[in-house]
Formats: C-alpha cells, structure tokens, sequence
C-alpha cells in the first residue's frame, strides 16, 4: 500500500481490541498512516470507525460518484441470555447512517452520471442466513450474524446502499442478492473471500482468496471476484457484475 501510495479505509473486527490496546487509541494510529482515510468518526454513537468516504469522480474535484459508508460492529453479545454470539449495529449508528444518507442526497444530485452507495461491514448482518436467496459462491459454514435482528438491512435498501460487504466467517464466500417489497433486486450482500491467516480455513477445496470490486463509474457497474493465494492465481472465481446502471442486478441477468 505505501510503495503505491494507494489509499485505503479500515474498519475493526471482533478480536481487534482483545490486546492492550482499545480501539480507540488504535483509531487514532491508524488514522495517522500514510494514505489511510479512516475515522473514528462521531463519538456520540456506538462503536469506532462509523465513517464514510467520498469517491470523486475522475476528473473532478467536485462531485461524489461512489459514497462508502464504513461501521463498527463491535465484537460479543450484549445480552449472552437471549441472544448469544456476537453483536449488533445499534440504533444510534444506524440512525447516524440514515441522517447521513439523507443528508448526502441533495448534493449526491449534482453529479452528471449515477452516483451509487456502498457499505462495508465486518460481522454479517442476520440476512446473509437466508439460504432461499439467489447466490453465487461458496457458503461452506454456518453464518455467524447476531442473534439480534438490528434492522440495518433495511436501512441500507431504503437509503439505496447497491452492495454491503462483510468478513468475519472464515471459508464463506458467496454473494447474495436480496430483494425489496417489491421482490425486485434491492442489494447484494457479499463475503470478503477470507484472506487472511489467522483463522481456519482449508476445508470444503478452499484456498486463502480476497474479492475484488471493479467499479466503472462512467457506467455505474461493479463486477466482482475472487482470487486465490495459490494454484491457479491468475484466474478470476466466480466472476459476476452485481450492479449495472447503478442498481443490483439479478444473478442471470
């Protein structure tokens, strides 16, 4: 990342704050990096590192073309007696997420192309269990979302979030696609691919792999992928365009 200068944003997962350090005094590190565009963001809300990010489009230096929201889902249950696993974003955050989206829309308005809303999460929200939803990918264990249905799926549709990203189980790697009341594509909702080392893994064929989004903001498109630590490094797994025209596309389209 510093050799290329490429800039980049930072979300926390549930072990990141088991050491010494909280994680507010790793925010304020982290945000002291070359090239890193994380925020602790708003200290009247749950969590750290609830923040967004503006892409401009090329060429400009006025119009947003991509907003990112990031959030904090925290780590462990709140309430192990009836809702055991781990936590969920809270009211306050998606409030804040709401107002934020809202708020961004008149100025979103400006921009001559179609802007689009991302979302990128560490824990999956309860929605990626439904197994009746259209997906492509491997879903190779348990979904390990709260126990506690928070409502922030909802939120992400209503504001027009296109795709929500997530890590935290270690070998599942689909994208699903879920709809609105409408039943017409709404969202996808998608797996990292699990690149790191420090967990499990290595079960069901798998191999260490991160997703990449390739975004066309001309276009408002975004086709995704994978690729493996080994093997056959250069091919692109289950690539797919998830978003045309800036909305979610049907998995056969």
């Amino acid at each position: 990342i510093f050799k290329r200068k490429l800039p980049y944003a930072t979300i926390f997962g549930n072990h990141d704050d088991e050491g010494s350090l909280p994680r507010a005094g790793q925010m304020s590190l982290i945000e002291t990096l070359p090239y890193s565009l994380s925020a602790a963001g708003p200290e009247d809300i749950d969590g750290v590192g609830n923040y967004y990010v503006e892409v401009l489009a090329r060429g400009s230096s006025k119009h947003s073309a991509l907003t990112i929201y990031l959030l904090d889902t925290h780590a462990y249950s709140p309430d192990e007696h009836n809702f055991k696993g781990y936590d969920w974003l809270k009211k306050n955050q998606i409030d804040w997420f709401k107002a934020t989206a809202q708020g961004l829309k008149k100025e979103h308005a400006g921009y001559t192309h179609i802007h689009m809303d991302l979302a990128f999460i560490h824990i999956p929200l309860p929605e990626y269990r439904d197994d009746s939803l259209p997906r492509k990918g491997e879903w190779r264990e348990g979904v390990t979302a709260p126990g506690f249905n928070s409502g922030f799926r909802d939120a992400l549709v209503e504001e027009g979030v296109v795709m929500v990203s997530c890590g935290h189980d270690h070998a599942n790697e689909y994208c699903a696609l879920t709809s609105n009341e409408a039943k017409s594509p709404a969202m996808w909702m998608c797996y990292a691919g699990g690149a790191g080392f420090g967990g499990y893994g290595g079960y069901g064929g798998y191999h260490r792999r991160v997703r990449l989004f390739d975004i066309d903001l001309n276009e408002a498109r975004i086709r995704t992928w994978k690729r493996v630590e080994y093997g056959d490094i250069g091919k692109r797994i289950d690539e797919q365009i998830i978003v045309e025209g800036g909305r979610a596309r049907a998995l056969d389209a």
